[in-house]
């Protein structure tokens, strides 16, 4: 009887989970090397949503990870970063974007606000003049 109760979760979860799944349309590996540093992004962008990582590496083992995550309007990617600062036991969130310009992506920079909890960049603020991702081949 316990296996049959299994097996319906699990049948239940699965129909669950699979409505509610976006299509993946686009995944690629960005890099941006600048002297000694070097950061990278792995990006899985659909229709309305991307979501992937975010590392950066400098001498000295300096090294800071982290998800990003948002949606995506037009050609910008606006959303978050979670990650943990060099050397800290805590993660922290702070807002993220990116603008496509051609094959490479632009990080954004602006004045940031939190609301409820949520980082993000006022638009009139938000200028990309930032780091410059360029495929990773």
């Amino acid at each position: 009887m316990n296996i049959r109760i299994l097996v319906l979760l699990l049948s239940f979860f699965m129909v669950c989970c699979h409505g509610n799944q976006s299509h993946v349309i686009e995944t690629k590996e960005f890099l941006s090397i600048n002297g000694r540093d070097t950061t990278s992004v792995g990006l899985h962008i659909s229709e309305k949503q991307f979501f992937g990582r975010y590392r950066v590496s400098r001498p000295g083992g300096y090294l800071v990870e982290g998800e990003i995550s948002g949606e995506v309007e037009g050609d910008s990617l606006l959303g978050s970063l979670y990650y943990t600062p060099f050397k800290w036991k805590d993660k922290k969130r702070k807002a993220f974007a990116l603008l496509k310009s051609g094959d490479d992506y632009i990080q954004g920079t602006g004045s940031e606000y939190i609301y409820m909890n949520i980082p993000y960049f006022k638009k009139e603020t938000l200028s990309f003049n930032g780091i410059v991702f360029r495929p990773n081949k």
